[in-house]
């Protein structure tokens, strides 16, 4: 099923129709939800006729609802803002509608909420023009606040750093964008003339977010796919020798490397718009234990609780370059706080959240084994150290 799925993925992507074959449709159908793709994939086997009735009536109605969902919901962003653009405020739109546009039915690849990036001294007033449209606070935390339409269902991160300087793992990746205000790229989207990031940050961006998700759990095809169909559509617009720097810089050029060699061999990654590093060598790249790691965890690691938990033992290993059970039974303070509220006023309690925390996990059924979680560790820290994110 796995070459399946890639291919049909693949013809998505660039627009083609698929040959009918054999397919195991259940399989398929979970495989395809797991990655958030289902609208994708089902638009290249709908007039397959073997695809049993049932399945596809399902299937067809969630493709459906999907499609018109995220269609009220990006009208809706757009709606709110045109309104920031009304007031001279220079909000930058991150992946979401930027990468949907890349797709030949934008609609058929959906997004769980949109990504808003905002310097300090605008934050307020965005804010207010978001509550002043009846959006709702769901969440707030000093790098991004989250808000929600009660009634379009949108939801929307407005971020003040894109990536959390507390983290001991990716904390630094903050530092390539604090300029990105300076020379902004322009999109029109549904007649809308939006803000994003400029091709480089934008490129990068999305490299250094799948990075930090394969971090965690893990991070699905889908991301995979954005990031090739971004590098194809500016690839003559991006400073390649700068960003392969800047990944060297942060030890995961080689992992990007066996992204880009998966993306060539299963996605027809067209390399002739982009510039390859220098070294890059067919030969010397193994990216099957990456790939299956990839179609295992979903879209950014959730398939599973192990998954979700053993974050803390990668995020660790990555940070110090040791693997710490230890550490993944009492995470520190700044990965606390964030989940037990009462610890930003009262630190010292951490020893509390820490038992709360263990209890929680051993009653709850629903976190996952922890034996299990400890070897989806382990197993996640060999892989890093394959791709020398971490020195081995």
């Amino acid at each position: 099923m796995k070459s399946e799925f890639l291919g049909l993925l693949k013809d998505a992507r660039l627009g083609l129709n698929s040959k009918e074959t054999e397919l195991d449709y259940q399989t398929l159908y979970q495989l395809s939800s797991l990655h958030q793709v289902s609208g994708l994939i089902y638009n290249q086997i709908y007039q397959f006729s073997n695809f049993p009735i049932e399945i596809k009536n399902i299937w067809k109605q969630e493709a459906i609802k999907s499609n018109v969902s995220q269609t009220i919901k990006s009208d809706r962003i757009l709606q709110v803002y045109q309104q920031f653009l009304d007031a001279d405020l220079k909000v930058l739109v991150v992946k979401g509608m930027i990468l949907r546009s890349l797709y030949p039915i934008p609609e058929n690849r959906p997004s769980n909420d949109e990504d808003l990036y905002v310097e300090m001294k605008d934050f307020e007033a965005v804010k207010k023009i978001f509550l002043d449209n009846r959006f709702l606070i769901v969440s707030q935390s000093e790098d991004v606040t989250t808000f929600a339409d009660p009634i379009s269902h949108a939801s929307v991160e407005l971020h003040v750093n894109l990536f959390s300087k507390e983290s001991k793992a990716y904390g630094n990746y903050q530092n390539s964008f604090e300029h990105a205000f300076d020379d902004p790229l322009v999109h029109q989207i549904q007649n809308v003339f939006v803000y994003s990031l400029n091709c480089d940050l934008h490129f990068l961006f999305l490299v250094m977010h799948f990075v930090k998700h394969f971090l965690h759990g893990g991070i699905g095809m889908r991301q995979v796919v954005d990031i090739i169909m971004y590098a194809e559509k500016y690839g003559d617009q991006i400073n390649w020798e700068k960003i392969y720097e800047t990944l060297e810089e942060l030890h995961v050029l080689k992992l990007i490397e066996n992204v880009f060699q998966m993306a060539i061999d299963h996605l027809a990654f067209d390399t002739s718009k982009i510039c390859l590093p220098q070294d890059f060598n067919i030969e010397k790249w193994n990216y099957e234990a990456l790939l299956d790691d990839i179609l295992d965890a979903g879209v950014f690691g959730q398939s599973s609780m192990e998954r979700v938990h053993s974050s803390t033992m990668t995020l660790n290993a990555v940070h110090s370059g040791k693997t710490s059970v230890l550490k993944s039974v009492f995470p520190s303070y700044t990965e606390m706080k964030n989940k037990y509220e009462y610890l930003k006023q009262f630190p010292f309690l951490l020893p509390y959240a820490w038992l709360c925390r263990i209890f929680h996990y051993v009653s709850d059924k629903k976190q996952g084994n922890h034996q299990k979680t400890i070897e989806m560790g382990n197993q996640r820290i060999a892989l890093l150290k394959q791709y020398q994110v971490i020195d081995k």
